[in-house]
């Protein structure tokens, strides 16, 4: 099913989801190690979602744990540190050029408020299909990255339409005007379906969150039978 995929929408903190993917490529690739050491700096520091902006400025940490801050519980500093620590901005959209996204684009550090780097839901569907399909990543890192997004703690979007037992990898973004959700839903049954669905909205309008909610749990219904 397929509606309106390469419409462009703000990213908002999926645009983690492509980060978390980059470092992983970059780990098969002997450049970077989950035990690398990242060191907080002022001009990385923002706010939104995340503790790691109340740290100390010169706080070390392992990759690995800013991996998990970046997902998990969608740090956005954190985030910034990942983004420094492969090359910037810059290196990213050449990355993400490569993997043939087309709507996929940074122009600033997070927390991207206004809504400046963009992606589609067809962006995000194609790339965790390359994921799942081993074409990005070996077996190992695509189970971490897919680990990762199993344990994301928003549960209120895609999650929500689901029936009991399924599971899914997951990663959301929501900027109040926008909010968005792609993820790898695996049922039951051992049937699997990628999914990535971005809605504008007044400013926290619940209509917004309750639409994902419903196609959710439409799609599901319908792939259950």
């Amino acid at each position: 099913m397929y509606l309106g995929g390469n419409q462009v929408f703000p990213a908002a903190s999926t645009i983690k989801l492509t980060i978390l993917i980059a470092f992983y490529q970059d780990l098969d690739a002997g450049k970077v190690s989950l035990n690398d050491t990242l060191v907080l700096r002022r001009d990385l520091l923002t706010g939104g979602s995340g503790a790691m902006q109340y740290e100390p400025i010169g706080s070390h940490y392992s990759a690995k744990e800013v991996l998990k801050r970046m997902i998990t519980i969608s740090d956005n500093t954190a985030t910034n540190l990942i983004i420094d620590h492969l090359g910037g901005i810059d290196c990213l959209n050449a990355r993400f050029r490569s993997w043939g996204l087309q709507h996929t684009v940074m122009h600033n550090l997070l927390a991207d408020l206004r809504g400046t780097n963009t992606t589609s839901a067809e962006d995000m569907v194609s790339l965790l299909a390359q994921v799942v399909e081993e074409n990005l990543l070996s077996s190992q890192s695509q189970d971490q990255v897919l680990n990762l997004l199993r344990h994301t703690t928003i549960r209120s979007l895609l999650p929500a339409g689901l029936g009991p037992g399924a599971n899914i990898a997951d990663k959301t973004g929501d900027i109040g005007f926008l909010i968005g959700d792609a993820g790898l839903i695996i049922m039951p049954t051992g049937k699997q379906y990628l999914a990535g669905i971005f809605v504008t909205c007044p400013y926290n309008d619940v209509r917004g969150r309750n639409f994902i909610q419903e196609v959710s749990r439409t799609t599901y219904t319908y792939l259950l039978d």
